[in-house]
């Protein structure tokens, strides 16, 4: 009887303690969620009110003038921005209108905002012909294809230190026409543009607009977009096919790729190449995604989105070389070409660049970007013996990616060492 009761008095002890436990265990996670909650709610709110400033960038498409009537407008709650310097070549900045003043020193324009905020008014004119006279930039009576990056030219700003952007865009254009950019589509939207590689965010990338042909696709999370002129050529469909199953590939190499893409193309007599920007990418439509040398010119552009790699003083070489390699490489891994063909394939860019050292150059172009993916397969091989199979040339790519630098030959070289502890073999003749 005694043995009963003692028995149920612990049970029900053992009962309440618990109980107040999950109760207090309970209230402290609420207090450190809430408090955690209050603390990140105050730091926004101190950016916001202290170091964060609003860009607007907006752009009406015009057919009938060949241009886009543009507008920067800076809106700040104190005198965060002291200058923004454009570089605005004259045969296509026109008429350049700000409401407080700026100045003109050839290309170069040194706008210098009103305290509170400010707009610069320009037209861009929009079409473009490269060295060879083939457009890469074009408006017509039904679609219109040009990059953010010129219709909204480069700066530099000078501001409050740890002063950031908030930016927005608005692109317009003909009643009938619909719009695609890195960052979403439609007329007369307002889209978010955040660049975590600056604190002065500007649009960047492609955008096309008109009477277009548009196929979309979800892989992933990641959402594709792919829009050209209709009766360009372009083989849409075909382009996704492509990439669902090579963008695994991609993704696992490099896992910041972005989760919108844009592909766009223009008319026929435009320039037969490629081209990359943030987010998007130009492939003319008769670029094969395959070529005869089984590189594919759109993993190779890709793999430049992707990675959001730049070089300079003399190191485009390597830029080039790694996407030409990695173009061939993502269709071994995704089971696109088999090891034999991928061989041969090596051996085939061996034979043509034969006669063409690897030397620093600021655009690599053919051979010596065949060069280049051959320097960058040797290095995979270097790394991998050197690390007893711990690294590779992913390694190093991921470890570039994070860097966010702009490559330098020396640079490069260093950041293999840092991987292998020694020179390698794969960079003797080169810069």
């Amino acid at each position: 009887m005694n043995t009963r009761l003692t028995l149920t008095m612990k049970t029900q002890v053992s009962s309440v303690v618990r109980k107040r436990l999950r109760i207090l265990c309970g209230a402290f996670i609420c207090a450190t969620l809430l408090t955690a909650y209050a603390s990140s709610a105050t730091a926004r709110n101190d950016a916001d009110a202290t170091k964060v400033y609003q860009m607007l960038y907006s752009a009406t498409l015009d057919p009938k003038t060949g241009q886009a009537h543009a507008s920067v407008t800076l809106k700040q709650h104190r005198q965060l921005v002291r200058s923004i310097e454009f570089v605005m070549p004259k045969d296509r900045y026109l008429n350049i209108r700000p409401i407080s003043r700026i100045e003109i020193n050839g290309d170069r324009v040194i706008w210098k905002p009103l305290k509170r905020g400010d707009t610069l008014n320009f037209d861009f004119v929009i079409d473009h012909q490269r060295s060879n006279r083939k457009m890469d930039a074009r408006i017509t009576s039904t679609w219109a294809l040009l990059k953010l990056d010129y219709l909204f030219p480069s700066a530099t700003s000078r501001v409050v230190k740890g002063a950031t952007s908030k930016t927005s865009l608005t692109l317009n254009a003909p009643k009938q026409w619909s719009i695609e950019t890195p960052y979403g589509g439609g007329a007369g939207q307002i889209f978010e543009v955040d660049n975590t590689r600056r604190n002065f965010d500007a649009p960047r990338g492609w955008v096309i607009a008109g009477e277009l042909g548009v196929r979309r696709e979800n892989k992933d999370g990641r959402h594709i977009t792919v829009a050209a002129p209709l009766g360009s050529g372009l083989q849409a469909n075909d382009v996704l096919a492509f990439l669902r199953w090579t963008m695994p590939s991609l993704a696992e190499l490099l896992p910041d790729t972005p989760q919108r893409l844009l592909i766009v193309s223009g008319s026929q007599d435009m320039w037969r190449g490629g081209l990359s920007g943030v987010g998007s990418l130009y492939l003319h439509s008769d670029r094969p995604l395959i070529s005869g040398n089984r590189t594919s010119p759109l993993l190779h552009e890709l793999f430049h989105v992707a990675s959001g790699l730049h070089s300079k003083v003399g190191a485009d070489w390597i830029i080039e070389g790694l996407a030409e390699y990695y173009s061939l490489t993502l269709l071994l891994r995704s089971d696109g070409i088999s090891k034999v063909r991928y061989d041969k394939s090596f051996e085939r860019l061996a034979q043509w660049s034969a006669d063409t050292p690897c030397i620093a150059t600021d655009r690599s172009k053919g051979k010596q970007t065949a060069r280049g993916a051959l320097v960058m397969r040797a290095l995979d091989v270097e790394i991998r013996r050197d690390t007893q199979e711990k690294a590779s040339l992913d390694t190093l790519v991921q470890k570039l990616v994070q860097a966010n630098e702009d490559l330098t030959n020396s640079s490069f070289r260093a950041a293999v060492m840092e991987i292998t502890g020694a020179p390698v073999r794969a960079l003797a003749s080169c810069p």
